[in-house]
């Protein structure tokens, strides 16, 4: 018996001495989009859904179009429920083990089976979770995994948050006694670690086991080890607890991002059982009310940014290879923060984060209650807050660049007690803030717009630290220039002043005339960072550098990004917001190197405008800027000095300017250091625009198997200069093992579909391709050509045609190539016309053209030249109906839209018929403080024998007005008046309803709200 005994004991100590072990699951999903039933069961065919990888997005690779659900608010992409599933053989290691998988995140609602037993659901997108797994591995030899996702109702945010499994899975197998995934928690101070492990036994005995934890330094030296005895009951937990003294440690610091390991291994006797790592950074972190935030001894102000998931072009299911270049890119940039705006990121962004030394605000939730019509805060938030906040703290908490905690975004409610309280309970190493939300209970003061308010830092208390949770907001369009100051919806009532740079508008160029824009908030931005809330970018950062308890700011945004297009840029055809220093295809603003000039110290220089301006008259006076952070810059123009300029510290002085008269030629700016040169930048009047030049940003093609690559297009003249308003369509084709991923330009209005596209428009002269290497054997080329011209032939009716080869992976062929071209709409073939160069057309002319490649033809191009082709140059920026937010885009209920009459603003307006009940309802966002106020209502009507009509004004569901009274006008629908009525206003999301109390009520045409 005694032998039977040992014999047992070897085997069950043989089963325990496996290592833990993590495995990719992200390759070969079928997937497909609907809701087929029986999909969750084993049996289900699958054979006619496509296969993919994950992370995945499917709304990025649909159509952009008006009437999908998603709307302006999510970017005009397509939502609905997706499935995909998996079938894998059961590894005979795993049985006997616990196995789980885990989803680090999927949106939204997705519910988990595994050979038809439902795993569970988890509504929250932001959230990652697990499952186990145990069950079925020993009962089975396959899994067949199906994963139903559910971002049908829509808009589910206020913002695109994409669709589908959009960040990694993975497979864990673990021994039953264990450390979970999230069992760890590291905390620091000076030299001192402390770390809780907590051990979980699910053996269904109880286990005697010996807890070694080790910590390595940065090189994998063991500086410090110690271990413990620990039982743990029967299917229970335990937790261990270490204190470790680390000599001389390399601190984890924005500038030296040292991480540590932590290791915890399990043992039987002498016998590993489990191994768990957990990285981790000494660093210490200080909030002093007064100061701000210290890192290390000294105060860090937070130079920050709000970030959404997506990455334009790409949607959320962002590449890790991507999601490393933006960081790289803000922290170049002169950024050292971003918040996480307004839920948590992926796992691998926190990873990026710690190894490039980037400091996060992480933030799980935008609202405590509905915000928008179908998201998590109407449908889910009081059920799962407590669960989903549990799961994020311990999935973070050890990351260093964390440094606080936020839990909501203008948004209010007594649950904010509890969200800080829960927090706190699970790490209490790391205040908790908000985007003004719950204030009252928040560590950290947070404020969003509302703290760019002129006055505002005067009354602020400082009983707190204080940050500025969203500021500032500015807006800019890269390429595009105004010298006359923009505020948003033109009021300037509590803004910082932002003077013209000249009394006349030098600019005219825009995407379109006044008779194109749909109402007055479809506008381009200008890139002279004088386009504006309520303060400009150089105003936020004097402020944050000067004002000493003003501890971070975060402007809106670093990136632009795919959504909030209709409340804030007047809806189709905008698509994004765009108040990022970056566009949504990674090319920097002008804005990105303003702060550049004022964040960073390595010698820089950046000038700006462009220098090609052919519409302007000769001698016209253009305000010429460099930002730079040398000790002085010296402007030259055609080879003539203009005088030298010190950068200042007052926000008017932080950009050199001058006012040079137009005339072609070359501006260059010098910046010197001590009175030596040390950097310098130069532009020039480019012609018109004749070839392509292509070239790699970020890390190139890995030499082997899957990855990505990010190519710039850059539309160049005959010289090689840059041409700043190119807008000709590039086509590619990849050859070799390779595909387009996606296509972008960074343009706020361009709809033309992403996913897989083989051709785009430039905008502003740059276009972007991801080249996606599908992990065969061989070399990759990815070749890209143009029919390039100006297209309206504003200074040149000369076309040139150009095709170039880019080794993306091994070395170019060797093959030659040749066009063939024609001018009179046929297409063209080997017969055609060969080109040989540069030749003209007159407007009206669609040149095609076919690419040849040793003698194959590979591509067929396009490009028509004529008035109504392309952007024009006489844009106003006043659209020819400059009203405000229209009826007919509003929300209805019992009313119809109408166009008959004349006067109104917009396509229509609403009209009540003769029903009692009817409403329309507005949605406006305030990023500003809850105060009040005043509602223009624009209306037509006349009530018969009487002054007027009534009608009920309601504001976030409250009666604001029982019987707003509507004088009558003259007419219906032909002469139009307006009445204003104050009205209370809240943070964050408002929805202001008129609702008739007769028998029907006068036509709204529309409201607006300042």
């Amino acid at each position: 018996m005694d032998k039977w005994k040992q014999l047992l004991g070897l085997m069950l100590l043989a089963a325990l001495t496996c290592p833990a072990e993590r495995m990719g699951f992200d390759t070969d999903w079928k997937f497909a989009l609907g809701d087929p039933q029986g999909a969750e069961r084993p049996g289900f065919n699958d054979s006619g859904w496509r296969t993919l990888d994950v992370p995945h997005d499917w709304s990025i690779e649909g159509e952009y179009d008006k009437s999908n659900p998603m709307g302006g608010t999510c970017g005009y992409l397509p939502a609905g429920i997706g499935w995909y599933r998996k079938t894998i053989a059961v590894d005979p290691a795993w049985k006997g083990k616990h196995v789980e998988i885990a989803f680090d995140g999927v949106y939204m609602d997705g519910t988990v089976w595994a050979n038809g037993k439902k795993l569970g659901n988890r509504p929250y997108g932001w959230s990652s979770f697990a499952y186990d797994l145990s069950e079925a591995v020993q009962s089975a030899d396959s899994i067949t995994f199906a994963v139903r996702v559910d971002n049908e109702k829509q808009p589910s945010a206020r913002w695109y948050t994409g669709s589908g499994i959009y960040a990694h899975t993975w497979i864990d197998v673990k021994q039953k006694v264990h450390v979970p995934s999230d069992g760890v928690f590291v905390r620091t101070s000076g030299n001192n670690v402390e770390l809780d492990a907590e051990i979980r036994n699910v053996t269904g005995k109880p286990q005697r086991i010996e807890v070694e934890v080790s910590i390595l330094d940065p090189e994998g030296k063991a500086v410090a080890k110690r271990s413990l005895p620990a039982t743990v009951g029967t299917d229970g937990v335990e937790v261990s607890s270490f204190k470790f003294a680390v000599p001389d440690p390399q601190r984890w610091d924005i500038d030296s991002p040292n991480l540590y390991t932590a290791v915890v291994e399990l043992k039987v006797g002498r016998i590993t059982v489990d191994t768990s790592t957990t990285r981790f950074g000494i660093r210490d972190v200080e909030w002093k009310p007064e100061t701000g935030m210290w890192l290390n001894g000294r105060v860090v102000k937070l130079q920050g940014v709000c970030n959404h998931q997506d990455a334009g072009a790409l949607g959320a299911a962002v590449p890790d290879k991507v999601l490393r270049f933006r960081i790289e890119q803000l922290k170049a940039m002169g950024c050292n923060a971003i918040r996480t705006s307004h839920n948590p990121q992926t796992p691998i962004f926190y990873d990026l984060c710690d190894e490039l030394g980037m400091l996060v605000m992480d933030e799980i939730f935008d609202g405590w209650k509905k915000k928008a019509a179908h998201d998590y805060g109407r449908y889910f938030f009081n059920e799962w807050w407590e669960r989903d906040l549990t799961d994020w703290i311990k999935r973070d908490r050890n990351h260093p660049s964390v440094v606080i905690y936020s839990v909501g975004n203008e948004t209010n409610g007594k649950v904010g007690q509890d969200l800080v309280a829960r927090c706190h309970a699970l790490d209490p190493t790391r205040p908790v803030t908000s985007g003004h939300s719950g204030s009252e209970y928040m560590d950290v003061f947070g404020v969003n717009g509302g703290s760019e308010r002129v006055g505002w830092f005067d009354d602020l208390k400082t009983d707190r630290v204080f940050i500025g949770t969203e500021n500032t907001h500015t807006w800019q369009v890269r390429g595009f220039y105004r010298t006359k100051t923009w505020y948003r919806d033109g009021l300037k009532r509590g803004v910082y002043e932002t003077p013209d740079l000249t009394e006349v508008e030098v600019f005219t160029h825009d995407w379109t005339d006044a008779a194109g824009r749909a109402n007055r908030k479809q506008v381009f931005n200008s890139s002279y960072d004088n386009a504006t809330v309520r303060l400009n970018s150089r105003q936020n950062i004097e402020q944050l550098r000067d004002i000493p308890n003003y501890a971070g700011s975060f402007r809106w945004t670093g990136y632009d990004y795919i959504g909030e297009a209709s409340y804030v840029h007047g809806g189709w055809p905008f698509k994004s917001f765009m108040g990022g220093a970056i566009d949504m295809a990674n090319f920097e603003k002008d804005l990105f190197y303003l702060y550049q000039s004022q964040w960073t110290d390595r010698p820089m220089v950046h000038l700006l405008p462009h220098w090609t301006h052919p519409t302007i008259e000769p001698g016209t006076e253009i305000p010429v800027w460099v930002y730079s952070n040398c000790d002085s810059v010296e402007l030259f123009f055609n080879g003539k000095s203009l005088g030298k300029q010190q950068p200042g510290k007052a926000w008017d002085k932080m950009q050199c300017q001058w006012l040079v008269p137009w005339e072609a030629g070359e501006l260059k700016a010098v910046g010197s250091q001590g009175g030596r040169p040390v950097a310098e930048k130069t532009v020039r009047t480019a012609s018109a625009p004749a070839r392509i030049a292509l070239s790699i940003d970020g890390a190139p093609l890995a030499p082997e198997g899957k990855d990505l690559v990010q190519v710039r297009v850059t539309t160049q003249d005959a010289g090689g200069e840059f041409y700043p308003y190119g807008e000709n369509r590039t086509f590619f084709k990849v050859i070799g093992p390779g595909k387009i991923r996606a296509l972008d330009n960074g343009s706020p209005i361009d709809v033309e579909k992403h996913f897989e596209a083989q051709s785009r428009i430039a905008f502003y002269g740059l276009t972007r391709a991801y080249v996606e290497a599908t992990g065969e054997a061989g070399d990759i080329v990815l070749l890209a050509s143009g029919i390039l011209g100006e297209k309206k032939q504003v200074s040149s009716n000369q076309v040139s045609i150009d095709v170039r080869q880019l080794a993306l992976r091994g070395n170019p062929p060797a093959a030659p190539v040749e066009v063939f071209y024609t001018t009179d709409g046929a297409a063209p073939t080997v017969k055609s016309t060969p080109y040989t160069g540069a030749f003209t057309v007159p407007l009206g002319t669609t040149v095609k053209a076919l690419v040849v490649v040793d003698g194959k033809p590979v591509q067929t191009l396009e490009e028509r030249f004529a008035a109504d082709e392309g952007f024009v140059w006489t844009g106003e920026v006043a659209a020819a109906n400059a009203g405000g937010d229209q009826a007919e885009d509003a929300k209805l209920s019992r009313a119809k839209v109408s166009a008959k009459g004349k006067g109104f603003h917009g396509k229509g307006y609403v009209d009540f018929g003769s029903t009692v009940g009817a409403y329309v309802e507005w949605y406006q966002e305030n990023d500003g403080d809850a105060g009040t106020a005043e509602l223009v209502i624009r209306y037509s009507g006349k009530g018969p024998n009487r002054v007027g009509r009534t009608i009920k004004l309601t504001v976030n569901g409250q009666v604001v007005e029982e019987k707003l009274m509507l004088p009558n006008a003259n007419d219906w629908g032909t002469d139009w008046k307006t009445v204003t009525v104050e009205i209370p206003i809240k943070r964050g999301a408002n929805t202001i309803r008129l609702t008739t109390v007769e028998n029907g009520g006068m036509y709204i045409d529309e409201i607006s709200v300042r």
